[in-house]
């Protein structure tokens, strides 16, 4: 058994298969934005989980451990100086939708303008993300 909060290391392959997972929560977050169908909470939950997926993807790529938990600012903790994403501490706003927000509807109107942000900030996470760990591999797509 997995506990929350004790540190994990997962195989270097993995940061892949996140970041990809990360790109497809990206993709939903923007159809429902553009349906305008749902909660406006589920735009900044996905959102969430596209920064929360291309962070832990980073980590991964590096071999650092991190806890498996919901919060940005933890993850941007445990990346170097010369690793912060953009937006550094700034990215823990967003996790109030990985929780309670979740559970509520409406107790904070988000505007269009909010979760246009949202989806902006967790896009340019991704391709910071993305572009850490298409550096990194090798011939073949294989990590170094």
């Amino acid at each position: 058994m997995v506990f929350q909060g004790k540190e994990q290391v997962f195989k270097k392959s993995y940061a892949k298969e996140l970041i990809g997972i990360a790109f497809g929560d990206l993709e939903s977050a923007k159809g429902l934005q553009s349906s305008n169908r749902g909660r406006p909470e589920n735009i900044c939950y996905l959102a969430q989980q596209v920064i929360e997926k291309a962070l832990k993807a980073v980590l991964v790529w590096k071999q650092i451990p991190f806890p498996l938990i919901h919060d940005a600012n933890a993850l941007v903790a445990k990346l170097s100086p010369q690793d912060q994403p953009p937006h550094g501490y700034d990215l823990g706003e967003l996790n109030q939708f990985a929780s309670v927000r979740r559970y509520e509807e409406g107790a904070v109107e988000l505007t269009d303008d909010q979760i246009q942000t949202a989806i902006n900030v967790a896009e340019e996470i991704w391709n910071w993300a993305n572009q850490k760990i298409t550096k990194g591999a090798g011939r073949g797509g294989e990590f170094n």
